[in-house]
């Protein structure tokens, strides 16, 4: 079904160089949803945008139906991002968007670069909108990017939790992973499981490596807000690489299997494919996105490992928010529509079928997965940390390609062929350069 589609088209916006894209087979059922408690409003036209490419089928099944049943006198329409209906075409042609929606990290290219900027905090009171009811660190988020007022509320969000392979522990007598354990204790449990047996080399652990940088738990930027430079300098960095990268994987085998793997760091497919790979970091989606591959083998979701000196504190999310824009002609139709995108009904039953709600309610939150193809899955390790404060979005970032230029060495630090400082250094200067060619030439 179309849900499936879009979990694979949001995971590989997310994770942009992993490969999380390619998948087969599978589906998740269209959620449930109360009869319409709004029957009586009147007639209002709202039209959606988001830059994710999403086909009009896809948005249907997410989001269009249910609103449709919810509010009968509301037309919904959906403009898919597509050749000659980008953003920019869209503003010069004076088309309408009523109701904007991004994820963290294309928010602030799109929403904020284009000017369709619109502040909800009184509509979010006019509405009785409870924002308490959130995940906290989610709405400090959306303030910072708009400096104190509120551009969008999340309507679904991401996390990181570490999923592995119980037949590969099982294989080498190696006792599974739990929650709450240390990247060192990865580390150690990674080592004694690169192996080769039978010409296969069998690999502990590898990272999404841009999940590194952009879900750090120490809540480093990309870009210093002050000075919007590089923060590769920051030795925190340094901590991160050091404890994720280079102690799981610093073996022979892994190097031997990063050499028949063209000299990459290993990546998901190595993990659902393949099963070669005992331990991966991804997100709720994995079971929609990687149904088919998963159903073939055992396996289970452990707490992200915490850096020994941040005891308790997981990885930052990655929300989506929607939000109303300045050209919206009926906003407070928008914001009914936002507000019952973000109520319990609605997030229960995404959080069933798997798509991490955004709310505190502890309920919705256990609810998460329990009517997915992998039900009875410990999906409840996804919660299982504290949620550290989400780290500055710089515009500039989503305007130079940042995360990119950070990553692109990693794959000989793992290799040995270049040590941590020099690759830093390097990535820092490309970096910088890459800022400043942009400013002079906008």
């Amino acid at each position: 079904m179309v849900l499936r589609k879009w979990a694979i088209t949001f995971l590989a916006a997310l994770t942009a160089a992993s490969a999380l894209t390619a998948c087969s087979g599978g589906a998740v059922e269209e959620p449930t949803v109360a009869p319409p408690a709004d029957a009586g409003d009147e007639p209002a036209e709202l039209v959606f945008y988001s830059m994710s490419r999403d086909s009009e089928a896809s948005f249907n099944e997410r989001y269009g139906d249910a609103i449709r049943r919810k509010f009968p006198n509301y037309t919904i329409k959906y403009i898919q991002r597509a050749q000659g209906q980008d953003l920019p075409d869209l503003i010069n042609a004076g088309t309408r968007i009523d109701i904007h929606w991004d994820s963290i990290g294309s928010f602030p290219g799109s929403n904020l670069v284009y000017e369709l900027s619109y502040d909800m905090t009184e509509l979010i009171k006019k509405h009785n909108v409870d924002l308490s009811r959130f995940e906290p660190t989610l709405i400090d988020a959306i303030k910072q990017l708009g400096d104190g007022k509120i551009y969008g509320l999340p309507v679904y969000n991401e996390r990181m939790a570490l999923y592995y392979n119980k037949d590969l522990f099982d294989k080498f007598g190696v006792p599974y992973p739990k929650d709450g354990m240390t990247w060192e204790e990865i580390a150690d449990l990674s080592k004694k499981l690169s192996i080769e047996q039978d010409g296969i080399s069998y690999t502990g652990f590898s990272p999404s490596v841009n999940h590194m940088f952009l879900t750090n738990p120490y809540s480093i930027p990309l870009l210093d807000k002050e000075t919007q430079r590089s923060t590769l300098q920051d030795e925190r960095w340094k901590k991160v690489i050091d404890a994720m990268l280079i102690q799981p994987t610093n073996t022979p085998v892994y190097r031997k299997a990063m050499g028949n793997f063209k000299g990459k760091v290993l990546d998901l497919g190595h993990f659902a494919t393949e099963q070669t790979l005992a331990m991966f970091v991804s997100s709720p989606l994995l079971p929609i996105v990687k149904k088919e591959e998963l159903s073939k083998f055992n396996w289970d979701i452990v707490s992200y490992p915490v850096m020994s000196d941040l005891p308790g504190v997981g990885p930052q999310s990655y929300p989506g928010y929607f939000a109303i824009t300045k050209m919206a002609e009926n906003k407070d139709a928008a914001m009914k529509v936002i507000k019952y995108l973000t109520s319990d009904e609605y997030q229960l039953d995404m959080a069933k079928k798997g798509i991490m709600t955004t709310l505190k309610d502890e309920t919705i939150q256990k609810a998460l997965g329990q009517e997915s193809e992998f039900k009875g899955k410990n999906y409840g390790a996804f919660f299982y940390n504290q949620f550290p404060e989400m780290a500055y979005k710089s515009v500039l970032e989503s305007q130079v390609p940042v995360l990119a230029t950070y990553t692109k060495s990693l794959n000989k630090v793992a290799s040995g062929e270049v040590d941590l400082n020099t690759a830093l250094r390097t990535a820092e200067e490309e970096t910088n350069k890459l800022l400043d060619d942009f400013q002079k030439k906008n």
